[in-house]
């Protein structure tokens, strides 16, 4: 019975150790892929591995690839493609791509001007601690306020 029972643990045990192997191998491969992207010379393979991880849904890799269509580094530049990306990556959660929409919105880059869409995304990016999407929102605030206050005084009279 007790080497019964002492089987049976061993090979949970060694059930589960083989789980995490699995992870720190899944986990070592996808390093071993980044750090040998930082080298890859040839921008075209680099490009290309962000567009691939951007339509599986890699957060960092749509961040990156609106920034390369924003800048219109190694592709032509396309605001439009950039704020596709840019979208799709803050509606993922990337606190970075909230503050470029509210940016786009702001600035009108790749859709039309929306002073009341770029101030949601800035919140948006706010909540998250991001410093300069603060600084953003509160010149917008501020400028609304006064917008309005300009408005109130003459429409009173």
């Amino acid at each position: 019975m007790k080497t019964l029972i002492i089987t049976i643990l061993l090979l949970t045990t060694s059930l589960s150790l083989n789980a995490k192997t699995t992870d720190l191998y899944t986990h070592a491969r996808k390093v071993r892929l980044k750090s040998s992207l930082k080298n890859v010379k040839n921008s075209s393979k680099k490009l290309f591995f962000i567009i691939k991880d951007a339509k599986k849904g890699n957060i960092k890799a749509e961040l990156d690839l609106a920034k390369i269509y924003a800048i219109g580094k190694e592709v032509k530049r396309d605001e439009r493609k950039a704020f596709y990306w840019f979208h799709k990556s803050a509606l993922g959660g990337n606190v970075e791509a909230k503050y470029y929409m509210g940016v786009s919105f702001l600035q009108g880059r790749g859709v039309k001007k929306d002073i009341h869409l770029a101030r949601y995304w800035f919140k948006q990016a706010a909540k998250a601690g991001h410093q300069r999407a603060i600084y953003n929102l509160a010149k917008i605030k501020q400028s609304l306020f006064n917008i309005n206050k300009f408005k109130n005084h003459y429409t009173k009279k």
